[in-house]
């Protein structure tokens, strides 16, 4: 088959599976056990494989029998005879959140190009071992597999074993689910086999769903019929007019369209009150009304082009206004781009924030506030955001990293306690940052002190493959910078510079004096970033920022005294430099390196 060609299912070669094991084990519906004896693990949306060794390497089966290793060849890994696997090509966003649409790109071709692969990196998502050496594991419990896998070297950027979790209750696992926009939570009975093909009760799936208010602006007539209610046509106010976000029709009882229909009496009206193109289905069949009606519904998540995913109507909130309804907000391109974002992820997060302050940094956090170790500069002519408006957009760490980062430690915990103590300090120290107070600000030291953290969390992961160059002038070690805005650079050098590339590469950062300015570089000299990755780069969400988002935060602080501009070709690198006035705060820094 040509390079690029789709791959049809029934051209692709079927082969047997791994013994004892032809089909996965699935999990059943319902609700989550509240005893004992269970494990959690997040659900990773994507494609079910198993992957087994041979010839030397990884084969990805998918569960009909397909071989699909040539759709993914970064997944075929070296690997000793004998070792089966149960796990899922994941394509995630960049926040680290599984994404389908993604994943759909890399599934249509059977032989993907070197900018496919870069642009839209998978990883395999490994949760259970079904032989090893040869032999078969399927009888063995669910906590013995999981010990044994977590003694496999599976060593890679392209491999990760999630987390399970004992000893935590599920609303708690839920909770974190919901925080990182993941899709649902799996309970696994620690005393289970592995029971191939079968849907069983000792495995057990809970779908995370939220809610969104949402503005009724008409409705669609039930099929075959020219009046009556039946789909709900759905929109949410933004930047002063309402938006559509898609239709719902699950959930619209009988009872909620009479409730409907009399609330809606007297506010019937001749056009349509969104704003913008509407489905062609909708235009010439919707009875339109004034948009007075407020709801809510219960949905998966927002889709790439901002319609409410799978929602389910929860009913009509009487006496809500429609102007308390909040839209979710696109994320923003890069720098001056021609790129189509048209795969925008959204967020939820209030349009209305208030303008930032500009004030002058010289009065000293509260002690219950202040983050410990680090320094608060006086004196710093910088715009600070509103505590609330910063609360919402402060940036933290990816899902994707915090699962790998423990990953990591975990496998240290077996071979290196000492090694794992220091990179547990590394972790701890990289969340208290993160997690300080987010009406301050910081310094250059600081700031490259905390990337440093993570960087040394991501050669635990990658050794070799992750080489680290950090030269800072000791002139700018106490410039004044906002929070959080060369760690995500540095992530980003990470995961579409270095990690897309099988020998790895080297993030450098810079930090030196212009003339009255400061500049700092985050280069990389892995794969570069083409428009695909070069999109992906630009999204971003409430809780993790990206270059867009670092472009934000710097245009906050010092407006148009401040630039940030991105160098990048596929299969060169990418340099990512900030210019920022060099206001510096009273206290020295301290050295960071040297």
């Amino acid at each position: 088959m040509a390079s690029g060609a789709a791959a049809p299912a029934d051209v692709l070669p079927r082969v047997p599976g791994p013994r004892g094991a032809t089909r996965p084990m699935l999990a059943s519906d319902g609700d989550l056990p509240r005893g004992a004896g269970w494990a959690f693990e997040f659900v990773w949306s994507g494609l079910r494989c198993f992957a087994c060794a041979r010839d030397g390497q990884l084969r990805l089966i998918d569960s009909d029998g397909h071989d699909v290793t040539s759709g993914f060849p970064e997944l075929a890994l070296p690997a000793a005879e004998g070792l089966v696997l149960d796990g899922v090509v994941v394509a995630e966003d960049p926040v680290g959140r599984p994404s389908m649409s993604l994943l759909r790109r890399r599934r249509r071709v059977a032989r993907p190009s070197r900018a496919l692969v870069s642009g839209t990196p998978v990883s395999y998502y490994v949760f259970d071992v079904l032989e090893v050496e040869g032999r078969s594991t399927a009888r063995l419990p669910y906590r013995q597999r999981r010990e044994l896998l977590g003694g496999i070297d599976l060593a890679g950027g392209h491999l990760v074993v999630p987390p399970s979790f004992t000893g935590v209750g599920a609303d708690e696992i839920v909770a974190a689910a919901r925080q990182y926009g993941l899709e649902g939570v799996v309970a696994k009975r620690l005393e289970s086999t592995y029971q191939s093909g079968r849907r069983s009760r000792s495995w057990i799936t809970a779908e995370i769903t939220r809610s969104q208010d949402v503005v009724v602006g008409g409705w669609l007539p039930p099929r075959g019929r020219r009046d009556g209610v039946g789909s709900l046509l759905l929109g949410v106010p933004s930047d002063g007019v309402l938006r559509y976000v898609g239709r719902v029709s699950t959930g619209v009882t009988a009872a909620a369209r009479r409730e409907i229909l009399d609330a809606s009496a007297g506010l019937d009206r001749l056009v349509s009150p969104f704003h913008g193109d509407l489905p062609t289905d909708v235009e010439g069949a919707a009875q339109w009304v004034a948009p007075r009606l407020v709801g809510r519904v219960e949905h998966r998540r927002w889709t790439p082009t901002g319609l409410l995913g799978r929602p389910v109507w929860q009913g009509l909130r009487a006496g809500t206004h429609p102007a308390t309804v909040h839209a979710p907000v696109l994320a923003a391109p890069v720098v001056a781009t021609d790129l189509a974002l048209d795969d925008l992820e959204t967020i939820d997060r209030p349009t209305t924030l208030r303008p930032g302050n500009r004030r002058a940094v010289d009065a000293v956090v509260p002690p219950e506030t202040e983050a410990p170790g680090v320094l608060v500069p006086a004196a710093a002519d910088v715009v600070v955001p509103d505590a609330e408006v910063e609360a919402a957009l402060r940036s933290r760490y990816s899902a994707h990293f915090v699962h790998n980062a423990l990953t990591a430690i975990a496998a240290f915990v077996r071979v290196d306690p000492t090694r794992a103590r220091e990179l547990l300090t590394e972790f701890a120290d990289f969340t208290r940052y993160s997690f300080r107070t987010a009406d301050t600000t910081t310094t250059v030291a600081e700031e490259l002190r905390n990337a440093k953290r993570y960087l040394t969390l991501e050669q635990a992961r990658f050794g070799a493959r992750l080489g680290v160059e950090i030269t800072v002038g000791p002139e700018v070690e106490n410039v004044v910078l906002p929070p959080f805005v060369v760690a995500p650079l540095v992530e980003n050098a990470v995961r579409h510079g270095i990690e897309p590339v099988l020998g790895g590469g080297t993030v450098r950062i810079t930090a030196a004096g212009a003339g009255a300015d400061c500049v700092v570089t985050i280069s990389d000299d892995g794969a570069g970033m083409g428009p695909e990755a070069s999109r992906a780069a630009s999204q971003v969400d409430a809780r993790h920022g990206g270059i867009a988002e670092v472009s934000r935060r710097l245009r906050a602080a010092y407006g148009g005294r401040c630039d940030l501009h991105v160098d990048s070709r596929a299969g060169s690198g990418t340099s990512v430099r900030l210019r920022v006035p060099a206001t510096r705060a009273e206290a020295p820094a301290g050295r960071l390196v040297g």
